[in-house]
C-alpha cells in the first residue's frame, strides 16, 4: 500500500471514530493514573496505620524493672473472656486484719486495666489510684495518692463495683520483695505496677456506692447489717485497736 492509497483510505474513516479512539486513550491514561495514585494512597495509609499502632503500643507499654523477666505489661481494656476464678482461703475476721496490710479511707481517682503476657500467655489485672483521706494503719499519709493492684475474679466480686470518684475504706497488703507473680516460666515483680495489692477481690474493700454499701458481708458477719461507711470506719478502728492491745500483751509476756 503506497502513501496515496493509505491517505485515501484514512480519509474514508469517520472523524467520530477517531475522536472516540482518542477519548478512549485519554480515559485509559487517566484511569491508570488514578489507579497509581490510589495505590500510593493505600500504601501511605498502611504505613501511617502501622506507625500509629507501634506508637500506640509503645505509649501504652509499662516499663518493668530487672526483677521482672519474660513478661510484658501494657495498658489495655480487658477482654470479656479474661476471667480467672480463685478459691478463697477461709479466714476469721481477726485473721483478715493480721496480714501485713495498710488500712485507709480514700477516693478513687483512676482505674486502668493492664494486659500482662507471661511468655506470651495473656492475663489481666487493674491498678486503681486512690487519694488517701484518712489513715488507720500504714506508712501512707493524708493527701497521698497510692496505687493498688486489683486481680480479676468475676463480675460479682466486691471490687467490680469500684468506680472513679467513689469513696471507700481499703485494706490492701503492702508489696515487698516477696510480692511476685510467677506464671508460664515468667515472673512479675508486683511493685513494678503498684504500691499495694488486694489479696483477693472480695474481702479487702468497703465501697460507698450511690445505692448502697458494698462489701463481703459473709466474711464480716459482725457488721453484716452495716449501711454506712462510718460504721465500717468504727469497726476497722476497733479491730486494729484490739489487735494492737493483744500484740502488746503478748510482747509483755
Amino acid at each position: 500500500m503506497n502513501s496515496k492509497i493509505f491517505s485515501e483510505a484514512l480519509s474514508e474513516i469517520d472523524s467520530r471514530y477517531v475522536e472516540e479512539a482518542v477519548q478512549y486513550r485519554k480515559e485509559r491514561e487517566n484511569k491508570n493514573t488514578w489507579i497509581k495514585w490510589a495505590a500510593a494512597a493505600i500504601c501511605l495509609m498502611l504505613v501511617f496505620a502501622a506507625g500509629f499502632y507501634v506508637a500506640d503500643w509503645k505509649g501504652s507499654q509499662i516499663k518493668l524493672s530487672d526483677n521482672s523477666f519474660h513478661v510484658t505489661a501494657r495498658y489495655k481494656e480487658r477482654e470479656d473472656s479474661a476471667e480467672c476464678v480463685v478459691c478463697l482461703v477461709a479466714l476469721t475476721e481477726e485473721e483478715l486484719f493480721t496480714r501485713d496490710t495498710a488500712a485507709f479511707k480514700g477516693s478513687i481517682s483512676e482505674i486502668r486495666d493492664i494486659q500482662l503476657k507471661f511468655n506470651g500467655r495473656k492475663n489481666y489485672c487493674a491498678v486503681a489510684e486512690i487519694e488517701v483521706e484518712k489513715v488507720y494503719r500504714g506508712s501512707c499519709g493524708v493527701g497521698d495518692t497510692v496505687s493498688v493492684m486489683i486481680p480479676y475474679l468475676g463480675s460479682d466480686d466486691t471490687v467490680s463495683a469500684m468506680r472513679v470518684g467513689m469513696t471507700g475504706i481499703f485494706i490492701p497488703e503492702v508489696f515487698d520483695e516477696n510480692s511476685v507473680w510467677e506464671e508460664n516460666g515468667a515472673k512479675l515483680d508486683r511493685r513494678d505496677l503498684a504500691d499495694y495489692g488486694f489479696p483477693d477481690c472480695q474481702r479487702y474493700a468497703f465501697l460507698k456506692t450511690k445505692k448502697r454499701l458494698v462489701f463481703d458481708r459473709g466474711a464480716y458477719e459482725s457488721i453484716a447489717d452495716a449501711q454506712e461507711l462510718s460504721e465500717i470506719e468504727e469497726y476497722v478502728q476497733t479491730m486494729l485497736k484490739k489487735l494492737s492491745v493483744r500484740c502488746g500483751g503478748q510482747e509483755d509476756k
